[in-house]
């Protein structure tokens, strides 16, 4: 009985971090702004993109100690569910921590995103607001392809061994030859 409860708990935890993300304004993954397709999209100019660039390098070290804080209260949660008899008021306050700690990871880049609209016009940001279905699109492919591939290099036959996982690169995320 307690590891159904547990386990009804981690779900429930998921779910709520999952509709916490879904609410988190959605650009493009990681630095858009110096691809050249989303550069043409969104007709960005030279100063603007160099804004984007200061925002994001103020932004970058408290996102790494933020990450790093949830991998660390993930590893926390994940200990103690592993255990056979774990306090549950312990799985619950390491659950709460973990759940903390995404909210402020997700608030800090909910925020840079306020930030970096304002450098937008409102004709860019309606671009970007009416991109972000194909953008999400692409990345769900992106994710089975990765996750396919990560299939066939774990195949027993021996193909695929070696430690080679190359990542397919997206479209928008290629280098201009």
């Amino acid at each position: 009985m307690k590891n159904r409860t547990r386990g009804l708990l981690l779900i429930g935890l998921l779910a709520v971090s999952g509709l916490a993300m879904a609410q988190i304004p959605d650009v493009p993954p990681g630095t858009w702004w110096r691809r050249p397709r989303i550069q043409e999209q969104l007709k960005l100019s030279t100063e603007q993109q160099g804004r984007l660039e200061e925002i994001f390098a103020k932004n970058r070290r408290q996102f790494i100690d933020l990450k790093a804080d949830v991998d660390r209260r993930s590893l926390d949660l994940e200990e103690l569910m592993t255990r056979k008899e774990s306090d549950p008021k312990k799985v619950g306050a390491a659950a709460e921590a973990l759940e903390q700690a995404r909210v402020r990871l997700g608030k800090s880049r909910t925020m840079m995103v306020v930030e970096m609209r304002e450098v937008l016009t409102t004709e860019q940001w309606k671009r970007i607001l009416e991109a972000r279905e194909q953008w999400q699109r692409e990345r769900q492919d992106m994710r089975r392809e990765n996750f396919r591939e990560q299939r066939r290099m774990n195949r027993p036959n021996g193909q695929g061994q070696g430690g080679q996982n190359p990542r397919p690169v997206p479209p928008d995320e290629q280098q201009p030859e």
